[in-house]
């Protein structure tokens, strides 16, 4: 019998930053394909633009509070017309520039607030901003619940934001299993892929070096192929990057919807984030028997056991990168080990299934205190 079954209905508003493809938006759309058959309504609020729907469940309405640049009150003023009009049970807010909202959510009538940490900017990669961390310790009044979806994260909101022990929640991050175990297209040349939003904390760049690296130790011997999947500002910079730097190797997909065949054609994953929580984008490829090379930063270490999974390599070091990849460029036979362990880990620690219900329970705790 399962604890967290509700038949209430609740409706939830999630509220994010911006609505795109991305890690964050994948958790939120998991969730809610997982709970088709519970008696909940998910409504996403967009603070700003909504860049895509196709990522959410068509059955899903979407909203979008067109925030401005810099301190935008209207906004507010939209959210609470909105809210006095859903009337939802519950508020989720998620990362830094959504938190701000819980006060007038309040006034709107909404009774239960739960925010989620799901990582670190490239601006304050180690969460010390003492203005941003200020502002999380002030919105805990109007908080039930913070959750974080790494140990990493679930231990600096404790020890240096200062939230209660009480409120903290640590709910990892989960996928599909099924979904992301396709059967592998065969190649001769090695693939490598990183699927990560074009931005500074991600820092495709380092990436880029390491491989300008390998291109110099490698000598006559050709490189491996590297797709790099997602879409941002810096992504002409980092086009021209590779034209200057003659990586040929280097395809650029975009922004795409079908990862889970993107990593079927791939052989080994790559993450060259500053900052991170734990990323759905390691999760997925983990579950599609895929080794892990990463930096050693945020949640990662408790997905990725370095010479288990994959190897984990210091931050903003092309050098260290690079040599992590040449194990699997000279040692090929790795590829299939690790990626075996890889699966393991997953179907044994972060299976999409935990998470859901790890939510509802949360969710059904908050309604029934009100």
């Amino acid at each position: 019998m399962n604890p967290c079954k509700d038949t209430s209905h609740k409706t939830i508003v999630h509220l994010i930053d911006r609505l795109t493809i991305g890690g964050l938006e994948r958790v939120i759309a998991n969730f809610i394909t997982g709970t088709h058959e519970q008696p909940i309504s998910n409504i996403i609020i967009s603070i700003r633009e909504v860049v895509t729907t196709g990522i959410m469940p068509s059955h899903v309405d979407v909203f979008s509070l067109r925030k401005q640049e810099g301190h935008d009150l209207p906004s507010h003023i939209r959210l609470w017309k909105l809210l006095r009009k859903i009337k939802p049970d519950i508020i989720h807010t998620y990362n830094l520039p959504s938190i701000e909202y819980h006060p007038i959510a309040w006034c709107a009538g909404v009774k239960g607030h739960i925010h989620a940490e799901h990582g670190r900017d490239a601006g304050d990669p180690h969460g010390l901003n003492k203005k941003h961390n200020t502002l999380r310790k002030l919105m805990s009044r109007f908080i039930q619940s913070y959750v974080s979806v790494s140990e990493d994260l679930h231990a600096w909101l404790i020890d240096h934001v200062g939230i209660a022990e009480k409120k903290a929640v640590l709910i990892q991050n989960g996928i599909n299993t099924d979904r992301f175990n396709l059967p592998k297209t065969e190649s001769e040349v090695l693939r490598f892929a990183i699927v990560a939003r074009i931005t500074p904390v991600k820092d495709h760049l380092n990436l880029l070096k390491a491989f300008l690296v390998l291109k110099e130790e490698l000598g006559h011997k050709a490189l491996p192929q590297l797709a790099i999947v997602g879409d941002g500002d810096h992504k002409e910079a980092l086009e021209e990057f590779c034209r200057n730097g003659g990586l040929e190797c280097v395809e650029f997909l975009g922004a795409r919807d079908d990862v889970e065949q993107i990593l079927a054609s791939t052989d080994v994953f790559v993450l060259s984030s500053i900052a991170e929580g734990i990323p759905m984008t390691i999760l997925e490829a983990m579950s599609a028997r895929i080794p892990i090379v990463s930096t050693n930063v945020g949640g990662i270490p408790e997905v990725v056991t370095d010479g288990v999974e994959g190897y984990l390599v210091e931050k903003s070091n092309p050098d260290a990168l690079a040599s992590a990849l040449k194990k699997y460029i000279l040692q090929p036979e790795l590829i299939a080990l690790h990626g075996e362990n890889a699966r393991n880990k997953i179907l044994s620690n972060f299976d999409e299934k935990n998470m859901i219900n790890a939510y509802l329970c949360l969710y059904k705790a908050l309604v029934k205190k009100h």
